[in-house]
């Protein structure tokens, strides 16, 4: 049994006549005939039964019909559903990223829109709380592209966009907040609300905190930036983060950090050995010619 074979069955059922539904299939009568032969054959049964020039279904026909209609009606569903995906112009773009660029996501979202005209492809933007989630994902193909710091592995393609900001945020009421910047060391004996294990800020503030003999208090892990803005301004301690991209969280300030802290370096990741949707190969090539298109939000923003 196959596909032929059931379009074949189910355009005789409708038309009732083999030459008709010859004509409508563009094969030869004697073809379509012996397609449905076969069928009978495999199955050992006799579908159709003439009646004067036409022909009409026996009770096994009756019985199989249905089941024909429905695999073809899912199948025709599902070939559907898979051109419009893959459209360019209206197909869907599925990206991740960092919480830290929840405001950056609809800036360039936006900005592809309106300098392609793609108005109908939709674009999904997930967030991701760690680097390793993040991987992970892309590796799998369980989304198109992402954004984050760049993955060592020659699976991946990049791009880079730019770089984010660490900035310390204190309470407003902190000792440190008549400051603008800070040195780390001012953090001894702190209490301090931290990145978990599975991120990779925190590998980073563990090490320069050793480096500079500072020994800080940790209240709380998180994984989640508003989760960390949110005890900050209730006083809970202070936190080392990307810079926050919609401006210091009510109750707190933001503080640059004198040490030699390096910044995150952002870039448009894709999987070379993962399919890529033509609406995702359009999106990718988009933020590409672009450049640093995060340096270029950052200084939009004046947040630079």
């Amino acid at each position: 049994m196959n596909l032929r074979q059931l379009y074949y069955f189910k355009t005789i059922a409708e038309l009732e006549h083999y030459t008709r539904a010859a004509e409508k299939l563009f094969v030869s009568q004697s073809s379509l005939s012996h397609a449905i032969q076969e069928l009978e054959n495999e199955l050992n049964v006799k579908f159709f039964e003439k009646k004067g020039r036409n022909v009409e279904l026996t009770k096994y026909g009756q019985l199989f019909l249905p089941y024909v209609q429905k695999t073809l009606d899912t199948l025709e569903t599902g070939i559907d559903k898979l051109a419009d995906y893959i459209n360019p112009n209206t197909g869907t773009v599925v990206m991740a990223g960092f919480p830290s660029l929840a405001q950056f996501a609809p800036e360039i979202i936006v900005r592809y829109i309106s300098e392609t005209n793609r108005v109908d492809v939709r674009l999904q933007f997930n967030q991701e709380a760690t680097y390793y989630d993040l991987r992970e994902q892309l590796l799998a193909g369980v989304v198109d592209l992402i954004f984050a710091t760049e993955i060592d592995d020659p699976r991946v393609a990049s791009s880079y966009i730019g770089d984010h900001q660490i900035v310390l945020l204190v309470p407003q009421t902190h000792r440190l907040a008549q400051y603008n910047e800070v040195d780390l060391r001012e953090l001894d004996g702190e209490n301090f609300i931290s990145f978990d294990n599975k991120c990779q800020l925190r590998g980073v503030t563990d090490e320069i905190f050793q480096q500079l003999g500072v020994h800080v208090n940790i209240t709380m892990e998180t994984a989640q930036d508003i989760i960390m803005n949110g005890l900050v301004a209730a006083n809970h301690g202070v936190a080392i983060m990307p810079y926050p991209l919609g401006g210091a969280p009510y109750g707190t300030k933001i503080l640059r950090i004198q040490n030699d802290i390096p910044p995150r370096k952002l870039y448009l990741m894709w999987n070379k050995e993962q399919y890529l949707p033509p609406a995702a190969e359009y999106f990718r090539d988009f933020v590409v010619r672009s450049g640093d298109v995060f340096a270029q939000f950052l200084a939009k923003e004046n947040l630079q």
